[in-house]
């Protein structure tokens, strides 16, 4: 099982950790063991489920009361290396 931990805005106000984890297992086949994944599951910081939304990065619970979009942070953008002369 694999977590990655996200910031996420929330509807009320406050910034929210969310866990997304995966899970991979072995499949035997005729060719040999096959990793495979699950599809991933989000989750609050308080351990409650949360499903898509609106958006990719838009998560609600699953009564709907508290709506979370994640926090992506920039891209560090450095200088490209040149070529001494």
């Amino acid at each position: 099982m694999r977590t990655d931990i996200f910031r996420a805005f929330g509807t009320d106000g406050r910034m929210h950790i969310v866990f997304r984890r995966t899970q991979t297992f072995l499949v035997k086949t005729v060719y040999g063991p096959v990793e495979k994944r699950r599809e991933p599951r989000f989750y609050l910081e308080n351990g409650e489920l949360l499903e898509c939304a609106d958006r990719y990065d838009t998560f609600r619970t699953l009564a709907g009361d508290l709506v979370v979009r994640i926090v992506h942070p920039n891209a560090k953008r450095g200088t490209r290396a040149t070529k001494p002369p």
